[in-house]
């Protein structure tokens, strides 16, 4: 994720339609970042509704996944703002030579949003990174807590707790709010143009005194946002990966090794005779024993069953984001990190940052998606929401009709 070009940009159009590609694009690419805005925002809403609710305050991961829905929604109203602001209000006029005449050409100004002020220029850039930031260690900290719920490491077992995780996350969301505070007092400057009309133009992601400072800090924030996290999450969800996989082994071995269970009349345990496969005979009587006893819990607590297959089922949402956001923040880390300033003409570097920055936006909004399909509970708990809201509505319209009356 990168910052916004640094200036007012200036495009003189002739009357050759070269200029139409990359202002098409850059139209496109801004309608994209408004639709961003339009589908993610109800949609990180109802990720917040359905896990903030009541019957799913006790699980850890469920409130990680609200938590990052949160985040979500607040960074969908910084770069993407700004780029729908910058694109579709724009200042154009003809361009007159020095004698008064029209001479064919046309002035397009591009103003963005941070540009206005220097307060805006600082909260919105303080606030895209500190959310961002947050938002992918969030994501980081979900796989380590769901990698030590499943491996029930003693040591560690306490993290895994609602209220611990609800402390960690608070801890780390403070982490990058002090870190970040450097931005509100460093970062844009002012200066007056003084013409016929004194104007201040404001200079943001630049500092008047240190030259590169936002250039390193910004190379900083990508450490920081993606190639630390994504380190973390190709670690543990490789380890969740390798776990599921062993689990559904096992549980496979199991079928296999365990005869068909029944109750006699007496009410003991017996095993109905079965042909005995070689797999069988070759394996030891203690993973015998050890497969009768996990299908008999099974049968006594038939719940164990669904529980367990919603725990794979949220371990598989966890895996599936962290998965696109790996693919979908690491090409903007390559470019941004050492590709984009080799790129000397600046309007095609404002298309290509625009092009990649909301490539590594489309991960805060197509979580939801995610949620539901993966997730039975999610589907469950967003098909009653919309049912509930559907009955308040119809007994809200009742009532109004029968006062009308």
């Amino acid at each position: 994720m990168n910052v916004s070009s640094n200036s007012s940009s200036i495009t003189v159009i002739t009357t050759t339609p070269s200029w139409i590609p990359t202002l098409l694009t850059n139209r496109l690419l801004s309608i994209y970042s408004l639709l961003l805005i339009i589908i993610g925002t109800p949609c990180n809403i109802l990720c917040i509704c359905i896990y903030f609710q009541k019957q799913n305050r006790s699980s850890s991961i469920k409130t990680i996944f609200g938590y990052l829905a949160l985040l979500d929604c607040i960074t969908l109203y910084t770069f993407n703002l700004n780029y729908v602001y910058r694109e579709f209000y724009i200042n154009q006029h003809q361009h007159d030579d020095e004698d008064g005449h029209t001479n064919g050409m046309m002035l397009i100004k591009k103003k963005n949003l941070e540009e206005y002020s220097l307060i805006i220029c600082r909260l919105l850039s303080y606030t895209a990174f500190t959310t961002l930031q947050t938002s992918s260690w969030i994501l980081a900290f979900g796989s380590v807590n769901r990698y030590l719920l499943i491996k029930q490491l003693g040591y560690f077992k306490f993290i895994c707790k609602r209220s611990y995780t609800i402390i960690i996350c608070l801890i780390i969301t403070c982490t990058f709010l002090v870190s970040n505070i450097h931005i509100l007092i460093m970062n844009g400057y002012s200066t007056s143009n003084r013409g016929n009309h004194t104007n201040t133009i404001v200079h943001c992601y630049k500092n008047i005194h240190y030259p590169n400072y936002m250039i390193y800090y910004q190379r900083f924030h990508l450490v920081i946002y993606s190639i630390l996290p994504s380190v973390l999450l190709l670690i543990f969800n490789a380890l969740l990966i390798r776990t599921i996989i062993q689990s559904k082994r096992r549980l496979i071995k199991h079928k296999k090794l365990s005869v068909a269970l029944f109750y006699n009349n007496n009410g003991y345990l017996t095993i109905s005779p079965q042909p005995t496969t070689a797999t069988t005979a070759r394996c030891s009587l203690r993973h015998k024993i050890a497969g009768i006893k996990n299908n008999k819990m099974l049968l006594n607590n038939p719940m164990r069953w669904l529980n367990r297959g919603h725990s794979r089922k949220l371990t598989l949402s966890l895996i599936f984001i962290a998965i696109s956001f790996f693919i979908l923040t690491f090409p903007s880390t390559l470019l941004f990190s050492h590709f984009r300033l080799k790129i000397h003409n600046l309007s095609y570097r404002r298309t290509i940052t625009l092009f990649f920055t909301n490539l590594s936006t489309t991960t805060h909004v197509i979580r939801f998606f995610i949620y539901f399909f993966c997730s039975i509970d999610f589907r469950n708990d967003f098909f009653k929401l919309l049912i509930c809201l559907c009955f308040k509505q119809h007994k809200k319209q009742t009532k109004l009709t029968i006062v009308m009356k």
